[in-house]
């Protein structure tokens, strides 16, 4: 049984489900705990007419006549929610005040209203009382008791209740089979569903399209496919859960093969088969599939609603497609869907994406309706990448003038670009104009500045700014750690560096490739090898593997102190692991071997890398010249001098390593 013995009675044989009355004993009394969401908060007693304060709480409307002012319009959110709490307190009056209760199937009626606005643990309490009233079941609210166990996670429940149904000689439906293998896949146990599934006497398309669903979020799409023969006349539901989950697995391939075929076989894709390929599309830069795919979306002369084009409008344009962007915008607008806000927002954003912020500007300008927060930031932040920060401040000002209130993502925006200009002065200056808006700076915020005062070496500024994030109520990422780290390694203080590194496991935050790399590099600046190669051990223990940038600092370390050995076996290993050196890997070895008068060998790297597509560096040039002008280079080597490209790095990329 589902309940303790002493709280649950066997149901006894009573009378049929087509009674119109049930009858019980006249001294068995009927109590119930109402839960606390039920009751007014003001006078505790169960409400009658509920609504929404304005504190957000429900209440109980006759103890608030006193003070109207307390009452608010009721958000349009909150009307299922009412709903729903009436609906609840219906049934449990009518189960605790009607004697003798109604029929059976208009208590099931309530039972399933309740279940569908997600009452479970109440539907349970007042199945648990019609058993102590010893009101037999039928298979429907079996049914019911099945799926709320499941929705709550108590599966052992659900497999009870079944169990149960089966001794009482209800038997089971194909709904109820289909809510018991819905609830199972829902909490994990697919196995035991396909087992339920195996041993069912007959099965629907939901029964196929429930377990198809279970397979697909568990990552066995194969098995998914395989169910997929099994279905003689497949839905279109069925198909679009197993092409959605091929292209989060990224088998796009395939999930457009599956598209082809249930297209052959005419079931008619919907929105959701049409998104979900969009999507998978997109997201692996396959236009011109996308294409093909967009135009027999159109050739296909959907219904489509404005929220599914803004979402097709959207994912072409983050890819920078802007020819198909128009085209679809201008299909839109001859099937009557007429563009909203969110529309042009895309198609600017798109525009911006590929450095057309003069057309991205055009269009906002002729925007045939309101232009939203979304509309601006999105075109200042076009112009922020595009250095033209004095256009982006002159829009911000717009939408003071137009009393339309920039947010953060607006303010941080024009941070971002104002230290992209090296303005970083004007960027303080937004962020405190930000504070006394009242608008609160997020991470990206802090961060964006933090970053920026490390990198113009105003370390003890950043410093600052980052202590006063906790006192904001501002919890630093791991992003605003590395810059902090970053920077206080490169002016010196190892201690505060590490300090700062260690905080990170104290606060729940895992150090990325750029974070242990970071610190690494402080270690090698101050000659502390044993403890950077501690580090760079156990980062790969950890699971983090180590970049290009990462196996740079050490090998650039190692050469700094003369271990060339160490060095050279660290460049074999990182392209051992998969990593292949760059051209600043390769000019940081040959330097390392010409500081140490290690000339052919240095010569030998050159060849390498130029072989590989690298060039000499103007630091490596300048080491080179220098020995030729000592007379220390060989015939071969002046030769291999003399070809060298005059076309070089500028000279720069490599001292971020050293």
């Amino acid at each position: 049984m589902v309940f303790n013995n002493e709280d649950h009675e066997t149901p006894q044989e009573g009378p049929s489900k087509n009674s119109q009355n049930h009858h019980y004993p006249a001294s068995q009394s009927m109590i119930i705990n109402f839960p606390d969401e039920y009751r007014c908060p003001i006078s505790l007693d169960l409400m009658r007419d509920p609504v929404i304060v304005a504190s957000g709480r429900t209440s109980s409307s006759s103890n608030l006549e006193s003070s109207p002012s307390m009452k608010r319009k009721l958000p349009e959110k909150a009307v299922d929610h009412i709903s729903a709490t009436k609906a609840a307190m219906d049934a449990v009056k009518l189960i605790a005040e009607f004697l003798p209760l109604p029929p059976l199937q208009h208590l099931t009626k309530l039972l399933t209203n309740l279940t569908k606005f997600h009452h479970y643990p109440t539907v349970i309490s007042l199945i648990k009382r019609l058993n102590l009233l010893n009101i037999k079941h039928d298979i429907y609210i079996t049914n019911i008791q099945i799926n709320c166990f499941s929705q709550m996670g108590h599966v052992g429940y659900a497999l009870s209740v079944f169990g149960t149904g089966l001794k009482c000689g209800l038997g089971a439906d194909i709904v109820t089979f289909n809510t018991l293998i819905k609830g199972l896949c829902r909490n994990g146990m697919v196995d035991y569903a396909r087992n339920v599934f195996d041993e069912m006497p007959e099965k629907n398309d939901v029964t196929y399209g429930v377990l198809v669903n279970g397979l697909c979020k568990v990552g066995d799409v194969s098995d998914a496919v395989m169910l997929l023969r099994d279905i003689s006349e497949p839905s279109v539901v069925v198909y679009s859960t197993i092409i959605d989950s091929l292209c989060k697995m990224g088998k796009v391939n395939r999930a457009l093969g599956l598209y082809h075929e249930m297209t052959e076989k005419g079931v008619a894709p919907n929105d959701v088969t049409y998104m979900c390929l969009m999507k998978g599309l997109c997201g692996f830069g396959l236009r011109v599939e996308a294409k093909k795919l967009l135009g027999d979306m159109l050739g296909r002369r959907n219904l489509l609603d404005l929220g599914t084009c803004n979402v097709v409008m959207s994912l072409l344009c983050k890819q920078g497609w802007i020819s198909e962007s128009c085209d679809f915008f201008v299909f839109m607008v001859e099937r009557g869907v007429m563009p909203n806000a969110g529309t042009y927002n895309a198609l600017i954003n798109g525009y911006c994406l590929i450095g057309r912020v003069d057309a991205g500007r055009n269009l906002f300008d002729v925007m045939n309706c309101d232009r939203d927060v979304i509309s601006y930031n999105v075109l200042i932040n076009g112009y922020c990448k595009n250095n033209e920060i004095d256009e982006a401040l002159g829009l911000m000002e717009e939408m003071c003038r137009l009393k339309i209130d920039p947010n953060v993502v607006t303010y941080t925006t024009i941070i971002r670009g104002l230290c992209l200009a090296s303005k970083l002065d004007d960027a303080l200056v937004i962020f405190d104009k930000m504070k006394d808006c009242g608008q609160v700076a997020n991470v990206v915020t802090y961060s964006t500045l933090i970053d920026m005062l490390c990198k113009h070496e105003r370390y003890s500024e950043g410093l600052d700014l980052f202590k006063t994030m906790d006192d904001a109520g501002v919890a630093p990422d791991v992003f605003t750690f590395t810059s902090i780290i970053d920077g206080l390694c490169k002016n010196g203080d190892l201690d505060a560096a590490n300090e700062c590194f260690r905080e990170l496991s104290s606060r729940g935050l895992q150090p990325n490739v750029y974070t242990h790399t970071a610190m690494i590099g402080g270690y090698c600046r101050s000659r502390k090898l044993n403890e950077a190669k501690a580090l760079f051990l156990k980062m790969k223990e950890s699971g983090c593997k180590p970049n290009v940038h990462t196996y740079t600092v050490m090998i650039n370390g190692y050469c700094r102190i003369g271990e060339l050995n160490e060095a050279n076996e660290l460049f074999n290993e990182m392209q051992e692991s998969g990593c292949l050196p760059d051209g600043c890997t390769y000019n940081t070895v040959i330097q390392g071997l010409l500081l140490h008068n290690e000339i052919s060998k240095a010569f030998h790297f050159i060849h390498k890398m130029r072989s590989n597509g690298f060039d000499v560096d103007a630091y490596t040039e300048a080491l080179l010249l220098r020995f030729q002008s000592c007379g220390q280079l060989g015939h071969s080597s002046k030769k291999v001098l003399a070809s060298l490209s005059q076309d070089h790095c500028d000279g720069t990329l490599n001292e971020c390593y050293s």
